[in-house]
């Protein structure tokens, strides 16, 4: 009766944080919008929530005691730092400060993945630091966007790369020092792993829509000659001048991080490795299916078997046979 009552408990706090945090947050948007309230009015607005819900995931934490954390802390800490996010940048707001000046974006994350490291190893609560690594991630992003002015999408898709690569190294640092925060760390890793194959994905899908929306423009508006005669249509292919969109290459890059990604979630348990990995998968069958490298060139989909349809079963098959083989050979 007295764990039932417990988890009820835990369950009514988490809920209520939530509720709070939302609250204020309505409270925020509706003040801000009619400037009903000043600046430092509406800091006050989400920083105490915020600072509230941070203390009460701290606060009795029972290390002592031998038991695992309280759900709740989770839920709590992480609402808290989404809170204190919206509520550093009105503290930028308040102070005078550019909301628009990309070192001070990049500090603003950096203090939030510090608030989430720092209540997660207090707390016990590890969830917090996915949002911690995250920050960072885009902390990264903005300082070297600030560095290299109007960067290309692929600078954009090396950047992100290089910044999943360091956090997947400080997740195995973490790993082998065994402190916490390993695999959350190295899922905010995967993620700007995998963004950056999918970046192009993206990019892609945009053109050929464009590219699409402009055929039937330039189809509709050469349908007929001022003399009533009908004309021939001109193509035109926005896709192939558009840059940054999907290649072989990158392909070929976002079908192997995905699949070590979903084999080191397997092997180490780390659930949010997998997903990520799965959602890498998920992008490169949209790119490969979709024929998207074809269709940015200004080219027609093509039903052939051969190219990647043909590579894809024989390396399965290869997969599938390569243990049978081993076994026999020992």
């Amino acid at each position: 009766m007295g764990e039932e009552s417990g988890d009820r408990g835990s369950t009514l706090r988490a809920a209520g944080g939530v509720l709070l945090a939302i609250g204020a947050l309505v409270v925020f948007i509706r003040r801000s919008e009619h400037h009903a309230w000043s600046d430092f009015e509406l800091l006050l607005t989400v920083a105490v929530p915020a600072a509230g819900l941070f203390a009460l995931a701290l606060a009795g934490h029972s290390r002592f005691a031998g038991r695992p954390p309280d759900p709740s802390r989770s839920v709590l800490l992480v609402t808290s730092v989404l809170l204190s996010i919206v509520a550093l940048f009105q503290l930028l707001q308040w102070t005078g400060a550019s909301a628009r000046h990309l070192l001070y974006d990049a500090a603003v994350l950096v203090v939030t993945a510090a608030l989430g490291i720092l209540g997660a190893r207090r707390a016990g609560a590890p969830y917090a630091i996915l949002l911690s690594g995250l920050a960072l991630l885009g902390a990264w992003m903005l300082v070297w966007l600030k560095i290299i002015s109007h960067p290309s999408p692929d600078t954009v898709r090396v950047l992100l790369l290089a910044g999943g690569a360091l956090l997947l190294l400080a997740a195995a640092a973490l790993e082998l020092l065994d402190r916490i925060g390993a695999r959350e760390i190295a899922t905010a890793g995967g993620i700007g792993a995998v963004a950056a194959g999918t970046l192009g994905i993206f990019v892609g899908l945009f053109g050929v829509a464009i590219g699409a929306i402009g055929n039937g423009l330039i189809r509709s508006s050469s349908s007929s000659t001022s003399s009533g005669q009908p004309q021939e249509p001109h193509v035109f292919h926005a896709g192939s001048h558009i840059a940054g969109g999907q290649t072989t290459g990158w392909n070929i890059y976002l079908l192997i991080v995905s699949l070590v990604l979903v084999w080191l979630g397997a092997r180490s348990r780390a659930r949010g490795l997998g997903y990520v990995g799965a959602v890498g998968l998920l992008g490169f069958l949209i790119s490969v299916g979709a024929e998207l490298t074809r269709l940015e060139a200004g080219h027609d989909t093509s039903s052939s078997l051969l190219g990647w349809p043909l590579v894809l079963v024989l390396l399965g098959l290869a997969g599938l046979l390569a243990p049978m083989l081993r076994r026999r050979a020992v």
